[in-house]
């Protein structure tokens, strides 16, 4: 029941914040959540749902909005993120914790290192 309730946890992350990524895009979202997880599946779910965390945790509160089965981005997600918790994608961000759109420049960025652009996010680890 754990990995499957973090499965999905993982995939909702990946689907909320990359659908729209190539799917190395959508593996270094994944990998920067298990970073911040420390690769422990019982965290995957917390680090996910953190307080201002993610943007979207903030926006779909319920089930309701959990996207459609037959959603090809939603099932893109889903397998992804059984892959990466199956051990069997490797870290793409070099341990990157944080992440954020092209278009942006938060505050935080000066207190991480940039470790590498994939699509449309660059990713940051600890300095």
């Amino acid at each position: 029941m754990l990995i499957k309730a973090a499965t999905l946890c993982l995939a909702l992350n990946i689907y909320h914040e990359a659908r729209g990524e190539p799917e190395l895009g959508q593996v270094a979202v994944g990998t920067v959540t298990m970073n911040r997880a420390n690769w422990d599946v019982k965290e995957i779910c917390p680090v996910v749902y953190a307080p201002s965390q993610f943007s979207w945790t903030a926006q779909i509160k319920t089930t309701e909005h959990y996207p459609h089965h037959k959603n090809k981005s939603w099932q893109r997600a889903q397998k992804l993120a059984q892959r990466i918790i199956q051990g069997e994608q490797q870290d793409v961000t070099n341990g990157a914790t944080f992440f954020h759109a092209q278009r942006v420049t938060p505050y935080w960025v000066a207190s991480f290192e940039r470790t590498v652009s994939i699509g449309n996010h660059i990713f940051y680890a600890n300095k």
